[in-house]
């Protein structure tokens, strides 16, 4: 372990001086308390793998001076966030392979492979019925294995089982391919959530997941211009070697594939393995999320955090909103040009007048997130994002052609709900184990609200849909609610603590390094929660 000299500076430029009251920066000294180097870890037997970190790098146990952070922050936004982004191009991609179903029902999908009835139903939730299945295994194997390459191979599978589905030439073949792209799927959201957790710090993350979140909006854009060409130029050419669908499918499957085998490349697993920091920078870094409380993961499973996250009030609140909040989500996936067709407008008008959806949604997802990370209230920003939605919702249901499409628009901000829910399982779940199983629990709630989803949407209600579009006012109402119920459950166990802490006085002590210690948020009476 080197010892900090007289004329070490750190890996971002800043002087490290004697005087142990004062780091000299490139303009003003500024004052700060006495640091506490750590030169030696003792090992805790399932332990966060920052604590191994430690004690290579050492611990000033002091804050960072604001131009030092600022610099790494940047760092690492250059190098991490356009990886998570490009494949959240996983769930840009992903959002696109759900929403080519919906492209492909207007390309012709139903005519070439038979599909009668209430089969397309099923065939769009039988992806979810999939993602089900192999839920409870992700928890163990993204655990188990680095979790940039576990990604990349699901990814990288997934993409050429959307290839394959441009092979399907009936109902048993698609329903097989969508089967196993809803296994594949299963370890997305909860590697995200990780991923974000282990580079940013708390007021950090909810801005963050808004921006990769956001690229949904973005697959939804490029996913209807591409699918209009699709139909107007390969769709209309009856010696084309292949029909529109069967183009659209081949072309996403092999992009998501390609995008799969390059993260496995250039994503690193973890801070402690990231070939752009060097062992300094690592150390700052570890600093910098220190008060989150939580470390950067650790790979020993733990029954009793799993029957924590199965008993704590907050992991169902999560739950009941991702699980109420996508059962209206086949009006952006499946059902979105079926939707808008039956407003009055022809199949190739649909593709493109379903795009703006998707421009709202960033708009949406960004500026409310930003608006969060800024004032440090992302519950009272979700809400305010709901109530469009909810209005949009009314125009559907009462309304026809302009209003209603109006109204279809503005219902894409409710994806702000499921951001901030993803931000607050990074922020607010403590605890490897934990956190892995409440981000699971709340892909279920998903995948059981999007098999509901699509068959809201009965083929006797056509073209209207009106019983559907009453559920999602209903719906919309309920999961705005569940928000208020989680701020106030937040700010209460905040307080208990804040008056536990006060009620010991000096008597109160912290164990060394206790945030790296893989304690869950309510082991840790030190852990506050974001609201």
């Amino acid at each position: 372990m080197a010892e900090i000299t007289e004329k070490d500076r750190d890996p971002l430029g800043q002087e490290v001086v004697q005087d142990p009251t004062r780091i000299e920066s490139n303009s003003e000294p500024v004052e700060k308390s006495p640091p506490t180097i750590t030169h030696h870890v003792s090992p805790k037997t399932g332990a966060d793998a920052a604590l191994e970190l430690l004690r290579e790098t050492g611990s000033l146990h002091q804050p960072l001076d604001p131009s030092v952070n600022r610099r790494l922050v940047r760092r690492i936004d250059t190098h991490i966030m356009p990886l998570i982004c490009i494949v959240w191009l996983t769930d840009f991609l992903q959002y696109i392979d759900k929403t080519a179903i919906s492209y492909a029902s207007v390309t012709g999908i139903t005519q070439s492979t038979g599909l009668k009835g209430n089969e397309f139903n099923w065939v769009a939730s039988i992806f979810f019925f999939g993602q089900l299945a192999f839920e409870f295994p992700t928890i163990r194997l993204i655990q188990m294995f680095p979790l940039a390459k576990y990604a990349s191979v699901n990814v990288t599978l997934w993409g050429a089982t959307l290839a394959c589905l441009a092979a399907c030439k009936n109902y048993a073949g698609l329903l097989a391919c969508r089967f196993f792209l809803g296994v594949l799927e299963a370890a997305i959201v909860p590697a995200w959530v990780l991923f974000t957790s282990q580079w940013y710090t708390k007021e950090e993350q909810a801005f963050r997941v808004g921006i990769w979140f956001s690229t949904c909006g973005a697959a939804q854009m490029f996913g209807g211009f591409f699918a209009y060409g699709v139909a107007t130029h390969v769709g209309k050419d009856p010696n084309a070697a292949l029909k529109g669908w069967q183009v659209i499918f081949l072309f996403l499957g092999l992009l998501t594939a390609v995008i799969g085998i390059v993260f496995w490349f250039i994503m690193p697993d973890s801070p402690a393995v990231a070939p752009f920091l060097d062992k300094e920078q690592k150390g700052l870094h570890l600093e910098r999320i220190r008060h989150n409380e939580q470390g950067i993961g650790s790979k020993t499973f733990k029954w009793d955090q799993v029957k924590e996250a199965l008993t704590d009030t907050m992991t169902w609140l999560y739950a009941f909103w991702i699980f109420a909040g996508n059962v209206p989500n086949s009006i952006a996936t499946s059902f979105g040009n079926i939707l808008v067709r039956g407003m009055g407008y022809t199949n190739e008008e649909s593709l493109l007048l379903v795009t703006p959806l998707g421009a709202w949604e960033i708009v949406a997802l960004i500026g409310l997130t930003y608006g969060a990370m800024k004032t440090k209230q992302r519950l009272y920003f979700c809400i305010a994002g709901h109530i469009p939605a909810i209005v949009g919702a009314v125009l559907m249901a009462t309304t026809e052609r302009v209003p209603a499409l109006v109204g279809y628009y503005t219902s894409g901000g409710i994806p702000i709900g499921w951001t901030t829910i993803l931000g607050l399982q990074s922020s607010n779940v403590a605890g490897s184990t934990k956190k892995v199983t409440v981000a699971c629990i709340g892909t279920i709630a998903y995948t059981v609200g999007n098999i509901i989803s699509p068959q809201t949407f009965q083929a006797r209600d056509a073209p209207r849909y009106l019983p559907a579009k009453i559920s999602i006012c209903i719906i919309y109402v309920l999961i705005t609610i569940d928000l208020v119920v989680m701020r106030w459950v937040l700010q209460r166990r905040n307080k208990q603590r804040d008056q536990e802490k006060l009620a010991q006085g000096n008597t109160y002590e912290l164990e060394e390094n206790h945030e790296f210690l893989d304690l869950t948020d309510l082991q840790n009476r030190e852990f506050r929660y974001e609201v």
